[in-house]
Parts: structure tokens; sequence; C-alpha cells
């Protein structure tokens, strides 16, 4: 018998195959039309058409491998449903019916395949409980976290006092935004209350009441990413909370939900 694939261990081989390889066949033809021009191997115009080719060729080897990924993935996790949201997600895929899914290579075996694996969505994803979580997980402020952002606020300021002196009053901005950061980060600190509080019971998020697990719906942990920048976040019913700050990290969190959930169904 096979053994069964992990939703990370698929994810992984996701991004080698969907990410990784797109980027170095995209980077590595840029890279070489530059190369060719500043040898005068070829006229400058090349760069030009080393970064569409590039884009283009990229592209075609995504579209290439995606459904022989999505085939072997699904055909080999048990939690399928888990596995499509999160390659959805971490860009990996796209959402059914999008224009993106349209550019897909797909063969009429891959099609096939793909169609004989529809069924395994019918099915619940299947979690189990795990001992070494307690029957309550509380979730603070993480203080280290915040002094580390509050040093870097201090020297903020400081770098912005400094253009400041210098008679240059556009760089003095960091003033404001190292003054509004320190504010953030000692508010924070200062707040001993629990952020988030989960068991058996449901999910309690600080000021509000607990909320049962039979009202709770599309629980996730996921990143939400913006330019350079990503934040992890939970999400449940129509709460978002930023985990950024908090004394949890991603995977944690999100194996905390599955066993809490899977305890309150089986003691309901």
């Amino acid at each position: 018998m096979l053994k069964e694939i992990t939703v990370n261990e698929a994810l992984k081989k996701g991004r080698a195959k969907l990410v990784y390889l797109p980027m170095f066949v995209t980077f590595a033809i840029i890279i070489l039309s530059i190369v060719l021009s500043t040898y005068e191997i070829v006229s400058s115009w090349i760069i030009l058409i080393g970064f569409v080719a590039g884009f283009l060729c990229g592209w075609l080897t995504w579209s290439y491998f995606v459904n022989k990924w999505k085939i072997w993935a699904f055909g080999n996790v048990r939690n399928v449903r888990e596995l499509k949201r999160k390659a959805i997600e971490q860009k990996l895929i796209w959402k059914d019916d999008s224009w993106f899914e349209k550019t897909e290579f797909k063969s009429l075996e891959q099609k096939t395949k793909l169609k004989s694996l529809e069924k395994k969505f019918l099915e619940k994803d299947i979690y189990q409980d795990d001992i070494n979580v307690p029957k309550e997980t509380i979730i603070f402020y993480s203080k280290t976290s915040l002094v580390f952002l509050l040093v870097i606020s201090i020297g903020m300021i400081s770098i912005g006092v400094y253009f400041l002196l210098e008679k240059d009053y556009y760089m003095s901005i960091l003033i404001v935004m190292g003054l509004y950061l320190c504010y953030d980060q000692i508010k924070k600190l200062r707040d001993n209350n629990p952020q988030i509080t989960i068991n058996a019971k449901g999910i309690k998020l600080k000021n509000e009441k607990m909320v049962s697990w039979n009202k709770i719906y599309d629980e996730r942990v996921f990143t939400q990413k913006g330019g350079r920048n990503s934040t992890n976040y939970l999400a449940f019913n129509d709460e978002m909370v930023d985990i950024g700050d908090l004394t949890i990290k991603f995977e944690e969190l999100e194996k905390l939900l599955q066993v809490y959930r899977v305890r309150f169904e089986n003691q309901n």
C-alpha cells in the first residue's frame, strides 16, 4: 500500500514545480538576454524580447506542470479540500473557472483523471486528536516580538531626528512613523490579557464571548500578501485576527483548530 502524502508534503512539491521552477525559467531567459546584449553578441533589443519570452516561458512551464501536480497531489492526499484551499491561497493554482485556470495545458487523459478525482471533494476532511495538545490553549501578545519592534521604532525616530537636524525635512517623516509604532508596541506590551482562547468548547477572542464550535464555520489560518509584506491571520465566521504579534506560530494554530474541532465533535 502506498504511503499517504500529507498536505504539507504535497504543497512543498507544488512550490518546487509551480513556483520555483517557473521562476528559474523566467529569470534564466532574462539573464541570458542581458548577457548576450552585454557582450554585444546580439543587439540590445534582445533584452526586451528576453523579458517577454522569460515571463511567457515561465507561465508555460507552470501551465505544463500544474495538472500533473494536481493529479498526483489530489490522488495521494486524503484531505483534498484543505489541500486545494491552501494551494489557491499560496498561488500554486487558481480558483475554478478563473481566467488563469483556462490557460492550463490539459490533455484528454488528464481531464479524465481529474474528473474521476472530483468525488474525493465530496468527502469531509479527516483530522485526529493529539494527546500532546492541552485541554485549553491561551494565546497572548509575544513580548519578545513587541520589544524587537519597539527597538526598531526607536531607531526610526533616531534616524528621523538626525535628518531633521540636517534640515532634510522630507525624511523626518520617520519620526511620525516611529512615534506611532512606539505607541502601538507599548500599548500591546501593557496588555496582559489573553488575545485568543481555544478549547473543545469553541474560540474566544479578547473582550468577546466564546463562540461554540457548532456556530463556527470556515475556520482557517492563512497568509495575506500585499507587495513585499505578508500577514498571518486566524479567520472564522466574519472574524479575522492578525496573529503576527502573538505567542503562536502559523502551523501550531492550524493544528489547534483541527484538534479542538475533533474533540468537540467527539463529545457531541
